[in-house]
């Protein structure tokens, strides 16, 4: 009997996971095109050297949500100390 691979085992059950909780799937091209990567680089390292590890369009709101979190944070523990 053939062992299930990779994928079957592990990757298709976590894509099946994040599409019930409401991901969606970014494809690979996309997901480059979002993250900055150079489409003139030869190799895929020169592709990637100057990208970033997030999508450009997500990093701002992911900073401005931890922001907030923290401020409401630091509120609650003001409203408590006094």
């Amino acid at each position: 009997m053939p062992e299930p691979t990779e994928h079957k085992s592990v990757q298709a059950r976590i894509l099946a996971y994040a599409e019930e909780i409401g991901w969606t799937y970014v494809s690979r091209a996309e997901a480059e095109g979002r993250r900055g990567f150079d489409p003139d680089g030869t190799t895929p390292e020169d592709r990637a050297r100057t990208a970033s590890l997030y999508f450009g369009d997500l990093r701002h709101q992911l900073m401005t949500a931890q922001i907030r979190v923290q401020d409401l944070i630091l509120s609650n523990l003001e409203a408590v100390g006094n």
